[in-house]
């Protein structure tokens, strides 16, 4: 068995809990998710949602910013305005990569949690 192949399925474990193979099911058929009560469940999966699309627009919008300043600062030869540019663009990649990826953990986390 080649190493990612290893890492891969070590990764699998820890984040099913580590849960064996019971009676035939299929270890990649997705389980229902556990979901609130109620309204209750829709309100917060709504204010999730638009707080998600919010924080990507404003990356995006942080990213157009920073390719605009290096633009405006190499054409006027301010260094120090394409620089900040340049900051601008990394880091709304890496906040857009840092909220896709939060979802991953809480979910890794929160299976660790379950015990089952």
């Amino acid at each position: 068995m080649s190493l990612p192949l290893k890492v891969l399925l070590s990764l699998e474990y820890l984040a099913d809990k580590g849960d064996k193979n019971d009676g035939g099911s299929d270890p990649l058929t997705p389980k229902p998710p556990v979901s609130l009560p109620g309204s209750l469940g829709a309100a917060s999966d709504r204010l999730i949602g638009w707080s998600l699309t919010a924080a990507l627009v404003a990356c995006m919008l942080g990213f157009i910013w920073g390719s605009a300043l290096v633009g405006v600062g190499n054409n006027t030869e301010r260094p120090d305005m394409a620089a900040r540019g340049k900051r601008s663009m990394l880091w709304s990649l890496v906040a857009a990569g840092a909220i896709g990826g939060v979802f991953a953990l809480v979910a890794a986390f929160y299976n660790l949690g379950q015990g089952k």
